[in-house]
């Protein structure tokens, strides 16, 4: 059985909804983040057990499976193509498809087209948080206009 994905707020409250019964619960999570435990096993009172997996972000990420380019504004313009892996209203995970020199705290642009109605472009400046082999994790540097664009397709 898969694990759901829970987001954790600033004051340690997760909201659960047992996926039997829609029953929805607030839980206090404090004790859990203290032990670095992020995988529980939850019973709901209908009787249904499940599987949480804790997030502690500041805010939503969601998987997805986009096209886009990337070019590195810090050091030697490397443009490359990218996959797209997460997003979220503070940044932005991909893969490039080749090699990369990527570093962190490298500033690159990053262009996508969004997979909503409008097929909405997104073309920003980021600054690299984490470089993992293949994965680059991102921070946005200009979240408001950011946010107004992203925040609408997560809601669609």
């Amino acid at each position: 059985m898969e694990a759901r994905k829970v987001l954790v707020k600033e004051n340690d409250e997760a909201l659960i909804a047992c996926p039997c019964c829609n029953i929805t619960k607030k839980l206090s999570v404090e004790i859990y983040k203290q032990n670095s435990k992020r995988d529980l096993r939850f019973k709901c009172g209908c009787g249904n057990v499940f599987y949480l997996c804790l997030e502690y972000r500041k805010n939503y990420r969601k998987t997805v499976k986009l096209l886009g380019k990337s070019t590195n504004l810090s050091n030697h313009r490397e443009s490359q193509d990218i996959i797209i892996k997460n997003i979220s209203l503070g940044g932005v995970g991909f893969c490039p498809f080749a090699e990369h020199k990527i570093r962190q705290n490298d500033r690159l642009q990053v262009s996508f087209l969004l997979n909503d109605f409008n097929n909405t472009n997104i073309n920003t400046d980021v600054t690299v948080r984490t470089v993992d082999n293949d994965y680059v994790g991102c921070e946005f540097n200009n979240t408001r206009k950011i946010k107004e664009e992203i925040g609408f397709y997560f809601l669609g």
